[in-house]
């Protein structure tokens, strides 16, 4: 999960060569400003719906049984390397996604190593000699900002596993068809919107009883239901790069006519 429009200079954090540093909070959120997809564990679902469309995209994974895996998504952008929700260094939204919460900290799988090792940003402005709280103590331990840290990308990662879990079923009863949209903005642009995937309402519909009941009791029922809805958020969506767009031909036209002849 290394999504290089966020990670620019993915490092393994060592106390030899980083005990100096310290740490600041995450404020500036133009670093998501190429993200126009993140990455959400099952469990962000019923908050991330509020504001997102949530769908899925294929992994590029395939499980023992040959079929592709998916992963839910909340959708930022309409096209490649666009985030609606960022205006300047601010996130335009009450929820912020953990896998960008996580940030500038991440966890990699290394060869011949027992578990996964932290990684690190180092293109991050947010790491300092000077200011912010360390992250190494004199003992080369990790002191409580980066602890804190650890314990959060713990989570992410069981959470990751088990949403692994939530998709599988989703795939192994056939639920996911391709999503195809076209739009058109107010300036005659148009858009065409494919490449994710959303539950199909009539095989969802069409399950026998006990596949229905299973994922009602386990709570993936009302996951589902929540990501269908979310789908709403695309007209909003539409409405903000509107707004975007005549906002960017605006101060064009104002810089125009700043820069002409007195």
């Amino acid at each position: 999960m290394i999504n290089s429009a966020l990670y620019r200079e993915p490092v393994l954090l060592e106390p030899a060569r980083h005990r100096p540093l310290k740490i600041g909070t995450l404020a500036d959120f133009s670093i998501t400003r190429g993200m126009h997809a993140v990455f959400l564990a099952a469990t962000e679902i019923p908050q991330a719906a509020l504001e997102f469309p949530v769908v899925f995209v294929h992994t590029g994974v395939r499980d023992e049984a040959g079929r592709a895996t998916v992963s839910p998504i909340a959708l930022l952008g309409l096209t490649q390397g666009e985030n609606l929700f960022v205006e300047g260094t601010r996130w335009e939204a009450r929820y912020i996604p953990a896998f960008i919460r996580r940030y500038p900290f991440l966890t990699a799988n290394l060869r011949g190593a027992p578990a996964p090792g932290v990684m690190i940003d180092r293109a991050w402005s947010g790491f300092s000699e000077q200011e912010g709280e360390p992250l190494f103590g004199e003992d080369g331990q990790p002191a409580p900002a980066l602890q804190r840290a650890i314990e959060f990308l713990d989570r992410f990662e069981t959470e990751a596993q088990r949403t692994q879990l939530f998709c599988a079923r989703i795939t192994e009863l056939e639920l996911l068809k391709e999503m195809k949209a076209d739009a058109t903005l107010p300036d005659g642009m148009t858009l065409s919107i494919d490449g994710f995937y959303v539950i199909d309402d009539e095989k969802l519909r069409g399950l026998a009883d006990a596949p229905v009941l299973e994922m009602h009791r386990n709570g993936m029922l009302s996951l589902l239901n929540l990501h269908q809805t979310s789908l709403n958020h695309m007209r909003a969506m539409l409405e903000r790069k509107a707004r975007r767009a005549q906002a960017t031909k605006d101060a064009a036209k104002e810089e125009g006519g700043a820069g002409g002849p007195a």
